[in-house]
């Protein structure tokens, strides 16, 4: 059992881009905040912080790929740890590893790749019984051309061909290609096969899904001990600018779920089944 002395801290594990508010907001209502960066994490991604924070770190340790050693680093700065966050997508595999090796609260680490990879995601989706995007991961070109007469054979009468190319593990819009026809699916997978994306991480695998036609809904949630609250709800404003940059937000609009209470209901309801069949029953 701690001593009631010793000083309680709370960890951030790659707080970059958001994840850096995050640990300012932590840092703000008083919490002392542990940074702790992935091996997952580039050197030139660690810097993507927003201008005028003033978070003060109590200290900072880097993982370098033992867990073992992270660990020890971690208890041998003495003190008490009352919760592990992620701050970016490059840290959510190593937050649940960390923080199951601190015996914090957590996500089951046999489940981790659910919550990283968008196509185990989709496929975990399909497998609870959820509507799910058609979809497959490739990396030879005889594969894209499986998907594409899959696709091509599936249209409805008059519909016009539209898919999507993404990197499986990336963030955001990096590397996502809309697609208007096949040749337009092959450039795209020549194009992102073998790259880098915006993590620093090699795109080995690329993601071809159906395109879902309609408004882009964002459903922001925080869960705990598998229970899920619903903090904000979103409608995106995307368009193309030009063929290197096809989905640039423009803009995102908050709504109120009484608005239209049948149809953002249904959906946030939707978003909580995803969440159970990816395992996640913390965070945000």
């Amino acid at each position: 059992m701690s001593s009631s002395t010793t000083r309680k801290a709370l960890i951030v594990v790659d707080p970059i881009s958001t994840g850096a508010n995050l640990a300012q907001l932590l840092f703000d209502r008083g919490h002392s905040v542990v940074r702790v960066f992935s091996d997952g994490c580039p050197e030139k991604v660690k810097k993507h912080t927003p201008a005028g924070l003033t978070v003060e770190f109590i200290a900072t340790v880097e993982h370098s790929g033992d867990l073992q050693a992270t660990v020890a680093a971690m208890l041998a700065l003495g003190l008490e740890f009352e919760a592990c966050f992620v701050g970016c997508e490059t840290g959510v595999m190593f937050t649940d590893l960390l923080a199951n090796a601190l015996g914090l609260p957590g996500n089951k680490i046999e489940y981790s790749e659910l919550r990283r990879n968008k196509f185990l995601q989709t496929e975990a989706v399909r497998a609870a019984g959820l509507p799910a995007a058609h979809q497959a991961l490739v990396n030879r070109a005889e594969q894209v051309e499986e998907f594409l007469t899959v696709s091509t054979a599936t249209l409805m009468e008059g519909a016009s061909f539209k898919a999507v190319v993404k990197p499986v593990d990336g963030a955001g819009s990096d590397g996502v290609s809309i697609c208007d026809s096949p040749e337009d699916v092959r450039r795209a997978f020549s194009a992102l096969s073998g790259s880098t994306n915006v993590l620093g991480l090699q795109n080995n695998g690329v993601l071809l899904q159906e395109y879902l036609r309609g408004d882009e809904f964002v459903v922001d949630t925080v869960s705990r001990n598998g229970v899920h609250k619903c903090v904000a709800l979103w409608v995106y404003d995307k368009r193309w600018v030009s063929d290197d940059a096809p989905v640039v937000y423009y803009g995102m609009r908050c709504l109120q779920v009484e608005d239209d209470f049948a149809k953002y209901s249904g959906m946030i309801g939707y978003v909580f089944g995803v969440l159970n069949a990816i395992k996640l029953t913390h965070g945000a």
